[in-house]
């Protein structure tokens, strides 16, 4: 028989009250690390259903690092018994570009019901769900059903942006530098023609064809840009490259691939700690979630679902 030593037990016991207290905070709702979720609108899940609004849980610090809360179930299963993994109920500041626009008070069913609703908590009380500007396709992503844009909702009051992100329009030699990224990181591209729209063959796509979309930069001489290659004539699935690849610049211009597939949320101050975190929604097929950089892009923090 093997006999535990006191320092042993001590460890041991530790990571087993530390294990009990988390289920009791997630339980009660009474979470003490701050979380991240996202006041989402929805279009019902089957046609004739209205839109619907909620905070998806996605991500939580634990201090030094933001995790993602589990995304990914393989089974009904899973979907019913990963509900308790979430907080059961939280009280949270809704958001947008450093400023409070409302609070909302969510919690989490007993289990999910679709692969695509992980983490969505159903919003309770008689407080009304803020909106940010007109409903748009811009937002919808693979539901592709114009909603309000998403918005972050904090577990504590930490939401301003000292690094003041904001859009920008970009320079000349930030456009030429990120169009030399592009290109070392797509040196092959196939396409069609017009004639053939169901063979790729190789194709040379000239600066032309490199469109640069949304453009954000920081006080801190940061820069985030989107880019896609235009001009895909195929009828079928198109080369990756045409779909939006975001790069950051950074203050000393060294230029740096981000990802692929998402656009941009918001960016604050979420964990209280002077830094800047930003937050992208996943925008691709048969994909959702949100993606979360921190420490100057150096961290990240992954929440990703299927829709089916």
């Amino acid at each position: 028989m093997t006999v535990m030593s006191n320092r042993g037990l001590a460890v041991a016991l530790a990571v087993l009250t530390t294990f009990v207290l988390a289920r009791c905070e997630m339980a009660s709702g009474q979470v003490s690390s701050t979380l991240i979720g996202v006041l989402e609108d929805n279009p019902g899940h089957y046609s004739g259903d209205p839109h619907y609004r909620d905070v998806r849980t996605v991500f939580r610090s634990d201090g030094t690092h933001w995790i993602a809360f589990p995304s990914n179930c393989p089974n009904q299963g899973c979907l019913k018994s990963i509900a308790a993994r979430f907080p059961n109920r939280v009280d949270w500041t809704v958001t947008f570009r450093g400023r409070e626009v409302g609070h909302v008070v969510s919690q989490t069913p007993l289990g999910f019901d679709f692969y695509a609703t992980i983490g969505q908590q159903r919003i309770v009380g008689t407080a009304v769900p803020p909106t940010v500007g007109s409903p748009s396709a811009n937002f919808a992503g693979y539901v592709a059903e114009r909603v309000y844009r998403p918005l972050i909702a904090v577990s504590r009051s930490h939401y301003q942006d000292q690094e003041r992100w904001k859009s920008t329009q970009l320079s000349p030699e930030f456009a030429s530098a990120i169009r030399e990224a592009f290109r070392k990181r797509f040196p092959q591209v196939t396409n069609c023609t017009k004639q053939d729209i169901e063979h790729a063959v190789p194709w040379r796509y000239s600066d032309a064809n490199i469109g640069t979309g949304a453009a954000y930069t920081s006080n801190q001489h940061w820069v985030i840009a989107e880019l896609a290659l235009s001009g895909n004539e195929c009828d079928g699935p198109p080369d990756k490259a045409f779909s939006s690849q975001w790069f950051v610049v950074t203050p000393k211009g060294q230029v740096r691939f981000l990802d692929s597939g998402m656009f941009f949320v918001d960016a604050g101050d979420y964990g209280g700690d002077g830094k800047t975190e930003l937050v992208f929604s996943i925008d691709a097929d048969n994909r959702g979630g949100y993606k979360l950089f921190y420490d100057d892009f150096k961290q990240s923090a992954v929440f990703e679902f299927n829709y089916h």
